[in-house]
This record gives C-alpha cells, structure tokens and sequence, in this order.
C-alpha cells in the first residue's frame, strides 16, 4: 500500500441512542472521496477504537470496505 497523500481518520457517526448511524457515515465517506482524499483511517485517534464494541468494529470495518468498493484503501486503527 501507498502511504501517500491524504488518509482521514474519520469520525465514527451515531444515532441519539448511541447506535452507529451508517447513513450518515457515508455522507462523510462521499465528501472525503469527492474531496480527493487518498485513503480512509477508521477508530484513528479520536478515541472511538477504545470506545466502540468488537461488533461494532466489524460493522463498521465491514461496511465501509464495501461501501468505498476499491476506490481507496481502508485502514482500521488497532490502538
């Protein structure tokens, strides 16, 4: 992989009831690749991959990977 260029760590998004809200994660996801971005960081240091279940982990993993389809590398922060 090429660490070059821009790599977001984005923010995880949820609902009220502290559920993951995907619908609003990929908004986020379409701005970062719209905006030229290099490749997606997820649970990066913002505290979110101390905080959110293994479940929620795997979802999250799991649905971003199929949701970006190949156009930029996924990354999963493991801190």
């Amino acid at each position: 992989m090429n660490w070059k260029g821009v790599f977001p760590a984005v923010t995880t998004k949820f609902h009220a009831d502290g559920s993951l809200d995907m619908d609003l994660f990929f908004k986020n996801l379409d701005f970062q690749l719209e905006s030229g971005v290099h490749g997606i960081i997820l649970g990066g240091t913002l505290g979110e991959s101390s905080v959110l279940s293994q479940e929620e982990k795997i979802t999250l993993t799991r649905e971003t990977v199929n949701y970006i389809n190949g156009k930029v590398p996924v990354i999963l922060n493991i801190a």
